[in-house]
């Protein structure tokens, strides 16, 4: 019996969390155009692509962050229409965006899943940091949704998913219904 109380001690720390790291990604420096760009930061992955995948828009490097690139005369930033989606190589909880030259008359969308945040600037021009909440995911749209708009994504922050509360409570029953049914067998004789 202690054999196996000690087994399910072991399962129940194993899969609870350990202590979950902030991954700052940041998009500024550098220069250049391409299909997608990929980062790296405390063991999480993110892919950013534009709308086309390679066609007339494409991924923008500055040294002010990430935009779009519709052609010759384009700016490099993301404007009006434009849009970015980043894929993380895991379920992440998104805790903000770093926006550069954000300012009153950017607005953007921020979408995931079924789910729509809409986004505003506040201040002069600027590289403003805005706090999420409840935005969990693995892949995310930014687009920029008003004339005037053109702003870049020059950093995020994401800490992988864990699962609530609610399926360790679970898995802990489970457990002790394991336990109990173990305790409660009559020995063979």
């Amino acid at each position: 019996m202690s054999r196996l109380l000690s087994i399910a001690a072991l399962a129940l720390a194993a899969t609870l969390p350990t202590v979950v790291q902030a991954a700052d990604f940041t998009f500024a420096g550098g220069s250049g155009t391409t299909a997608t760009a990929s980062f790296g930061s405390s063991g999480l992955a993110v892919n950013v692509q534009g709308p086309s995948h390679g066609g007339t828009q494409d991924v923008t490097y500055n040294s002010n962050g990430l935009g779009v690139s519709t052609g010759f005369l384009d700016a490099t930033g993301i404007g009006n229409g434009e849009s970015l989606t980043f894929t993380f190589s895991q379920a992440v909880n998104l805790l903000n965006l770093k926006l550069a030259e954000w300012d009153l008359a950017d607005h953007a969308t921020l979408t995931w899943g079924s789910n729509t945040l809409n986004l505003t600037g506040s201040g002069v021009i600027s590289t403003q940091t805005l706090s999420l909440s409840g935005v969990t995911g693995t892949s995310f749209t930014l687009t920029g949704t008003t004339l005037l708009t053109t702003f870049k994504l020059n950093g995020l922050t994401a800490t992988p998913a864990v699962p609530e509360p609610a399926t360790y409570a679970l898995m802990g029953l489970g457990l002790a219904g394991l336990a109990a049914a173990r305790r409660l067998r009559k020995p063979q004789a």
